[in-house]
């Protein structure tokens, strides 16, 4: 196995033993879903539309889809660790 991949490896591992929920609510609700909107406020912000969206719909839909962005990663990148061949 190439230092990279033992690498990657070994840092997937120490994400895994935290857990899922630590990775949903880190990765996928705080890193995606509140840096989703606050790009979607700043383009309604400056989009001026009459009809648009209020921020905390905007703020409410994006954590809510964060969470499924987390949860979605998570499992592919266990099905991926799974499938790696194992050093030794």
């Amino acid at each position: 196995m190439s230092d990279t991949r033992q690498l990657r490896s070994a840092r997937w591992e120490r994400i895994r033993q935290r857990g899922i929920w630590r990775f949903v609510l880190l990765r996928g609700v705080l890193a995606w879903g509140l840096s989703m909107s606050i790009i979607g406020i700043i383009f309604e912000h400056v989009s001026r539309k009459e009809e648009a969206f209020p921020w905390y719909f905007i703020l409410g839909l994006c954590l809510v889809a964060g969470f499924v962005w987390g949860l979605a990663t998570w499992f592919v990148s266990m099905r991926i660790y799974s499938r790696a061949p194992k050093a030794g």
